[in-house]
């Protein structure tokens, strides 16, 4: 079995058990704690290891997960050591992150551009898209100085590429063919 479906297993029924206990958020925000463990290569290199055996493991998650995340969230954490599965956690918490979102109707968007953006004009994206689009935003912010100046927006499929690396490419263009 492939990683997105065991992925997608797994998270939808941590999904459909926090929904029924009316925990979506807490464990939305544990497995943002698992992300972000899951960033360290020390983690990293405990969950993929076959050489510590699933009993040290377990000593390991309950040291760092028991008392820092919700019981539906620890118990996910524990069948998937008992599957042997640990190594989709990062997968498994990113997949629930995605459906918490979706269900509470917030819509991904990142924004890519040459400098950081100020506070105010951060919420002024994010006022425009949340007017425009009837819905929540979780704006990530990317600053990638190689794009010049401008904007690359990304809602969810759609794309708007307002950098000046792109209409600079564009005018080249428009120049070679003439």
């Amino acid at each position: 079995m492939n990683e997105s479906k065991i992925a997608v297993r797994y998270s939808k029924a941590l999904f459909l058990s926090a929904m029924e206990q009316k925990q979506l958020k807490k464990v939305r925000e544990d497995m943002v704690f698992v992300l972000r463990l899951s960033a360290m290569e020390d983690f990293r290199s405990i969950i993929n290891s076959p050489i510590i055996n699933n009993t040290r493991k377990r000593e390991i998650m309950k040291a760092l997960f028991r008392d820092n995340v919700h019981d539906i969230s620890f118990s996910l954490i524990n069948l998937a050591l008992d599957n042997n599965r640990e190594s989709y956690l990062p997968a498994i918490a990113r997949v629930y992150i995605d459906m918490a979102d979706r269900h509470e109707g917030i819509t991904k968007v990142s924004l890519k551009t040459a400098v950081r953006l100020s506070e105010s004009t951060r919420k002024k994206f994010i006022e425009i898209i949340e007017g425009d689009m009837d819905t929540k935003t979780d704006l990530k912010e990317i600053v990638d100085s190689s794009i010049g100046g401008g904007y690359i927006l990304r809602i969810e499929d759609l794309n708007i590429d307002a950098s000046l690396k792109t209409q600079l490419e564009r005018i080249r263009k428009e120049l070679i063919k003439v």
